[in-house]
């Protein structure tokens, strides 16, 4: 039977320690989470794990494996995930305020969303199955030669000045409200690359065109 102080003593980190464990309703509701991390690693990681608004700094780094949806919602004390995690859905982080980067080895089968955090950039060795979506995000740089086998949004990402070299975007390129002002020539998109709202909307499509030869998707500008 696995005992929630074996988990401890796998992991390096101290997951459980509370900032505020002066207030009793947030040391009821780390026991709850405890608890929560507790069984779904206990039942081999079957299913979902959503944590919503739990002051965890960090994930046990024996939890390799979700087989399910990752929801961390609103855990803005999270500083780090464990490295070599595989997801088997959707991953979606949002509100994690003092997570700064996604762990080395990250494989996600589903989608990846990146919601009003402050990561600015995605580690090299990424695998996404599906789309990612990064809108409104502080990303400032994506990783060369990213694949993504689904939409690629950074709709209204700010900090972002260029795309890498090598991107292939096998479904919808969104761009809106980003500030990039060119396009790598072997940019690879299928399906449609929106470009409304940027300095590239005042270019014709022929000369988007020229600039990215490899282009066949729908231009929308």
């Amino acid at each position: 039977m696995v005992k929630f102080m074996d988990i401890l003593k796998e992991s390096d980190d101290n997951i459980f320690i509370p900032r505020r464990t002066k207030e009793e309703k947030d040391k009821k509701f780390l026991f709850r989470t405890y608890r929560i991390l507790l069984n779904y690693i206990k039942n081999g990681s079957q299913g979902n794990l959503h944590l919503k608004d739990s002051s965890i700094e960090f994930l046990p780094k024996n939890l390799t494996r979700v087989n399910g949806d990752l929801m961390l919602i609103e855990c803005e004390n999270l500083k780090s995930l464990p490295n070599n995690l595989t997801v088997n859905g959707d991953v979606v982080l949002y509100r994690t305020k003092n997570l700064k980067g996604l762990p080395g080895g990250l494989k996600v089968k589903g989608s990846l969303h990146l919601l009003d955090i402050s990561i600015t950039e995605l580690p090299q060795d990424l695998e996404v199955g599906n789309t990612i979506n990064l809108s409104g995000s502080l990303i400032k740089k994506l990783p060369e030669n990213l694949i993504v086998n689904g939409k690629l949004n950074l709709e209204d990402c700010k900090k972002i000045r260029s795309l890498p070299n090598g991107l292939k975007v096998r479904g919808t390129l969104d761009l809106r409200d980003t500030n990039i002002t060119k396009l790598p020539p072997d940019l690879e998109v299928e399906e449609a690359l929106v470009l409304y709202r940027t300095p590239l909307s005042n270019l014709s499509i022929n000369k988007i065109r020229e600039m990215v030869p490899k282009l066949r998707a729908n231009i929308y500008s």
